[in-house]
């Protein structure tokens, strides 16, 4: 088991308190185990939607703290993969210290779905040419490739009872998927992908912003409409997106600041590690 130093322990709770000033409480965890995974194998589910499944021994001692359990994949850039030395609590400073010639690139996903009786998860991959380090790798993943896991948490908390909003982007889909599976509370589900390809098997309002910013479409959408109290709000994906509904719920709709969890998974434009 990781020793974390004092100083780490110390960041990380003045993060989660300064985090939840703002936002609805996550889901975090004390450890954050760090192993190799072995791909199983690869799945089309859609024009733009891909399912990896991966194998490791440590993924059957493995517990996810949410349905929208998130971790941090480990992808080399070289001929073999390299996995930071340290353990220390954030693997940002692990893979700073690192020579850059064998330094990993890091992505975030979610753990689609967790099988520990056979020590495996499935992720899936939003996948749209060669954008970034992610749907690069993942584009080109087969059987018996290996990258590394580093486990994050989950966002997803909401209170016992009352109604839920979900807010989701294509890349936040698989998070969204994993969440209806297991809500059963009353929810108005809301997804902006660019256009009906990136459609998959949920029961949720569409929306398409085509060639628009991302957000503004579904943010048209919610300000139409004459949704019913919302006790929790869940807005994850494109940076402007979440923050965008976070303040449309907050601002307009007048819900609480911390009964609202928001996400930026990715920033038009920037890069994001």
């Amino acid at each position: 088991m990781p020793r974390y130093s004092a100083f780490d322990r110390f960041t990380i709770k003045a993060a989660v308190k300064a985090a939840e000033l703002v936002m609805a409480p996550a889901n975090r965890r004390e450890v954050f185990e760090q192993f190799v995974l072995t791909v199983t194998a690869v799945t089309d589910l859609s024009e733009h939607m891909r399912r990896i499944t991966f194998h490791a021994p440590e993924l059957a001692s493995f517990s996810v703290t949410g349905p929208d359990e998130y971790f941090g994949l480990l992808m080399a850039t070289g001929r073999e993969l390299v996995m930071p030395a340290d353990d220390r609590i954030n693997v940002r400073t692990s893979l700073r210290a690192m020579p850059e010639d064998v330094r990993p690139d890091l992505r975030w996903y979610t753990i689609r779905a967790h099988r520990p009786s056979v020590a495996e998860i499935d992720v899936d991959f939003v996948v749209h040419g060669d954008a970034g380090p992610g749907t690069r790798w993942a584009r080109r993943a087969i059987a018996g490739d290996q990258a590394g896991f580093r486990a994050g948490g989950s966002a997803y908390r909401p209170p016992s009872e009352g109604p839920v909003l979900l807010v989701a982007d294509e890349t936040a889909l698989p998070a969204l998927a994993a969440i209806l599976e297991v809500e059963t509370r009353p929810a108005q589900v809301f997804a902006e992908v660019p256009d009906e390809s990136y459609r998959v098997d949920l029961d949720v309002e569409w929306v398409y912003r085509f060639s628009g910013k991302p957000g503004s479409a579904v943010l048209k959408v919610l300000r139409d409409k004459a949704l019913s109290t919302v006790e929790y709000g869940w807005a994850c994906g494109e940076s402007g997106l979440a923050t965008g509904v976070r303040r449309h719920l907050v601002k307009e709709r007048g819900v609480d600041r911390k009964a609202v969890m928001f996400s930026g998974y990715w920033k038009a434009g920037s890069a994001r590690m």
